[in-house]
């Protein structure tokens, strides 16, 4: 959850479902926040929307990092919200010149299309096999 009258934004990290009242366009949680009393909202992008706040989403670090990298690897996300954020994926660089996309999901993706390789299985399972192939512990 996020204040967003407290400046700078002042976030709260719960361990319980803050969204049982949010849903599409509606993103305040009923709670308070501890130091201006304003009400706190969830930090979803919900299906149909995009994000607007700035922290913690950052999506100015997102897309500056997405533009430096060689390789993206989303694992289980449907990538429909993301879907309407096209510098992440560098749409405007040649193909040639995006990151590599690589996708675990067990179901369909709008990216599939797009992906170097895309693996249908569980994330953790992929994950496992491939820190053993790199000879990497799992913490």
């Amino acid at each position: 959850q996020v204040c967003t009258s407290c400046t700078p934004n002042r976030e709260y990290v719960r361990v319980f479902d803050v969204t049982e009242r949010t849903a599409l366009h509606r993103h305040h949680t009923g709670r308070m926040c501890h130091k201006c009393g304003s009400q706190l909202r969830d930090t979803i992008v919900h299906f149909g929307e995009k994000g607007t706040l700035t922290q913690p989403l950052n999506w100015e670090a997102a897309t500056e990092a997405a533009s430096k990298a060689d390789v993206i690897l989303c694992l289980g996300s449907s990538l429909k919200v993301l879907k309407k954020y096209p510098r992440l994926w560098c749409m405007s660089k040649p193909p040639t010149r995006r990151p590599k996309l690589y996708i675990v999901n067990l179901q369909w993706t709008p990216k599939d299309d797009l992906a170097a390789l895309k693996l249908h299985g569980r994330c953790d399972e992929v994950m496992r096999l491939l820190m053993e192939e790199l000879g990497l512990d799992i913490p």
